[in-house]
């Protein structure tokens, strides 16, 4: 039952990352949006080097097939993004006045109901990891923390601009939160058991989510900033991902 534990553990871990987050818009938003672009760029290095060094070679020794599943993944994760508005890129906390209430107050729902679906999954991503081993279980939670806190921010700037109250977005925000955790206890009791070509497959759609959220969401904000530390931190991300998982070997 070590794997449950460790999965209730580091999800419930991840989950408290994304409450900061929504801590940090109610209470530090001025401060938050100066800092961020640091945060975004040290988590896209660290989602990089966790799906290609760890992630996506584990799953390999386990599917001989992960790498379609890293495929399906990565183009799932993009007709969600399409449909759903599954990632919220830092603009957006900057919604335009000019926009229709109703309009609005629809894309809060769709934000809501995508980035929590996404929460789900990265809780799934959790337990799967730690059902292979306590290191892969690590790596993945470590490439979910690095961005559970701008997934924070995101969801709550989101419902605030979408002209949700301060306690009905506070309310929305926490479910997205507590979904992390839900989803890795879950996922932790129903793949007990399961069989090493699925187990591959679910760790190769890991890695094509993980590779999607730095490629699709995460390095494009980098690019619009021209501070000195951008690229030290991506590059300084991917190192400590790299180092992590050489000595939790």
């Amino acid at each position: 039952m070590d794997h449950l534990r460790n999965a209730a553990i580091y999800g419930g871990l991840a989950g408290l990352t994304t409450l900061i987050g929504i801590y940090l818009v109610l209470m530090k938003e001025a401060w938050i949006r100066r800092g961020s672009i640091y945060l975004i760029s040290f988590a896209s290095g660290a989602l990089l080097s966790a799906a290609l060094l760890d992630i996506l070679p584990q799953s390999l020794e386990l599917n001989s097939s992960a790498s379609l599943y890293v495929l399906l993944s990565f183009v799932a994760f993009y007709i969600l993004e399409q449909n759903l508005v599954l990632h919220a890129g830092h603009e957006d906390l900057e919604c335009c006045g000019d926009e229709d209430r109703h309009r609005l107050h629809s894309l809060g729902v769709i934000s809501f109901l995508g980035i929590g679906f996404h929460s789900l999954l990265d809780g799934v991503i959790i337990g799967a990891g730690f059902q292979e081993s306590t290191t892969i279980g690590l790596i993945a939670t470590i490439g979910v923390i690095s961005h559970e806190l701008p997934e924070g921010l995101s969801i709550m700037g989101l419902l605030f601009h979408a002209g949700f109250s301060r306690n009905r977005g506070l309310i929305y925000s926490i479910i997205v939160a507590l979904a992390t955790p839900v989803g890795a206890v879950a996922s932790s009791l129903l793949l007990r058991g399961i069989e090493p070509n699925l187990l591959g497959a679910l760790l190769g759609a890991a890695a094509g989510s993980f590779l999607y959220i730095a490629a699709s969401d995460l390095i494009p904000q980098t690019r619009k900033h021209r501070s000195p530390y951008i690229i030290p931190l991506v590059v300084g991300g991917m190192f400590t991902l790299f180092a992590l998982g050489l000595v939790l070997k």
